[in-house]
């Protein structure tokens, strides 16, 4: 299902984000980033959150920030207004976010469950995987690179979900 995919859970703040006019709409549970570019000053060239539409976040190369906490206004079909969205970011290293594994039977033991624990992920972005046909969002059950910004802590295997923490260096990108 597309709303509520994933859920922050511990400690978190709620921070609101700017959202331009005529984006795709943020269902309550994406998770969001900016896509800004930084000049030698520290100038972002975008100011504004979208909606996730690749794997996240990777450190270095995506400004992650946070999981909508409220869909967001729609204005015309599948375009929304211009405004503050709320978002819950979870404290670096302290907070989680909890989702479904991308591939639920390698979380559905305790023993397949212990064999991911502090592995490296992304949060999966599906085009069409969520139960409404609209975007679908799970926590990699795949380990990829080191640069990954999500930590695999624990997990639910009756509920197939994982817990994972957000490295703090997924919150921004290096200035170049």
């Amino acid at each position: 299902m597309a709303k509520a995919d994933l859920k922050v859970i511990g400690l978190k703040g709620i921070m609101p984000r700017y959202v331009v006019a005529g984006g795709t709409k943020i269902e309550f549970g994406e998770p969001v980033h900016n896509l800004a570019s930084y000049d030698n000053d520290g100038l972002a060239d975008v100011n504004s959150i979208v909606l996730a539409a690749a794997d996240i976040p990777v450190i270095g190369t995506s400004n992650f920030c946070g999981v909508s906490n409220k869909t967001s206004t729609v204005v015309a079909a599948g375009t929304i207004a211009e405004q503050w969205l709320p978002c819950a970011l979870p404290v670096p290293d302290i907070g989680r976010i909890r989702g479904l594994g991308s591939t639920q039977a390698s979380v559905d033991t305790l023993t397949e469950l212990a064999l991911l624990i502090m592995d490296k992920a992304l949060i999966t972005y599906n085009a069409t995987g969520g139960a409404d046909g609209g975007e679908g969002y799970t926590i990699a059950v795949t380990p990829a690179a080191d640069v990954n910004g999500l930590t695999i802590v624990g997990g639910n295997t009756n509920l197939k979900t994982l817990d994972v923490i957000v490295d703090a260096r997924a919150y921004c990108m290096d200035v170049t």
